[in-house]
């Protein structure tokens, strides 16, 4: 079966005291993620409501990153003397240094392989500044990573996590990635890995370069480049969501500095418009596929990101018990949208 964009729109009924309790309808579009199968609910009726939560508030910010520069444990000052080093039959040097980036372990790992890699001397950034100095950090996670497979082959799967800022969850304000690596799947990436062979098994075709060619030059399309396609997906799980896929390459061992510097691009121009829409927080995640290449035939290495919550009083998150809890997605923008305010980014 080919890709299918299903979707249902109801509307909830009130009397609204905003329209002197007369009769109101608000639109709740369901659907459904066309490879997963996971339902979103789009709530275009609370966009403008909760749109205040994602601004930041200037003096909470500066006040915050005053208050963390004092014994930021990855300033340059501190982050030779408290981070923590590779064993040398991983990395021999103990720590991996490209430009400004300083990778080394966690000191308290998220998974069975767990890099920290620090992307900045400063200790805080503007989203616009960030791209530039991302470049560095993946390129510093990708010597890992290879390293790493030398070391065990049987460590299959890995990711870059980027949440800056405390909306994101993040525990440390200075910037900083997370790359991580292991012999088990990821449950999202599990996900995508299974339906994307099952679509392929099922239609002979690669679903990720179907889906390309499905949403070119549509309403969700952003922009494409010799390797890399961005666009916004139609069943987004979070509000602020833009995702990026390769359209040749399946695992990270295949990349190269010049489809780095491709997804940084992109990842460019989705932070100017986070930060002109006065966001100060995000979440980012850069998948591949098994490092082994097995997944060739079927799968493409892909980026997501989401844009989250503001700094300001009252510190309200952007994620409720729906998401969290019940798995269901919920957008309070529909993609198509948030494509049409994006998409002048990429064209600049």
């Amino acid at each position: 079966m080919s890709i299918q964009f299903k979707r249902e729109i109801k509307y909830a009924k009130l009397l609204s005291p905003l329209k002197d309790y007369q009769y109101d309808e608000q639109i709740v579009e369901h659907r459904l993620d066309p490879l997963l199968q996971r339902e979103t609910v789009i709530t275009p009726g609370r966009f403008q409501y909760v749109k205040r939560l994602f601004e930041s508030d200037e003096n909470d910010i500066y006040n915050v990153v005053e208050k963390t520069k004092a014994n930021c444990p990855f300033c340059p000052e501190k982050v030779q003397t408290s981070t923590p080093r590779f064993p040398k039959e991983i990395v021999e040097d103990g720590q991996i240094l490209v430009g400004e980036t300083v990778l080394f372990p966690s000191l308290f790992a998220h998974m069975d392989y767990n890099a920290v890699g620090v992307i900045s001397r400063e200790h805080y950034l503007k989203l616009k500044e960030i791209p530039e100095k991302l470049y560095d950090g993946i390129r510093a996670g990708l010597i890992w990573i290879k390293s790493l497979h030398k070391y065990d082959n049987k460590i299959k799967y890995a990711c870059f996590i980027e949440n800056y800022f405390p909306p994101s969850g993040s525990t440390v304000v200075h910037p900083h990635i997370q790359v991580l690596a292991s012999e088990i799947p990821f449950n999202m990436l599990k996900d995508l890995l299974d339906k994307s062979r099952i679509y392929y098994e099922s239609n002979g075709t690669n679903y990720w370069l179907d889906l390309i060619n499905v949403e070119r030059n549509g309403e969700r399309f952003l922009s494409e480049s010799d390797n890399v396609v961005w666009l916004t997906p139609f069943a987004p799980m979070h509000t602020y969501e833009v995702s990026a896929v390769s359209k040749s390459l399946s695992n990270f061992l295949e990349i190269d500095d010049n489809i780095i510097k491709e997804f940084i691009r992109g990842v460019k121009c989705v932070l100017n418009f986070f930060q002109d829409e006065g966001l100060s927080s995000f979440n980012m995640v850069f998948y591949s596929g098994p490092l082994t290449g097995d997944s060739k035939e079927y799968f493409r290495i892909g980026m997501k990101i989401i844009g989250r919550s503001g700094y300001r009083f009252p510190y309200v998150s952007d994620l409720w018990g729906l998401q969290t809890l019940m798995m269901e997605g919920e957008a309070y923008e529909s993609p198509e949208a948030m494509a049409e305010r994006i998409r002048k980014y990429f064209l600049a």
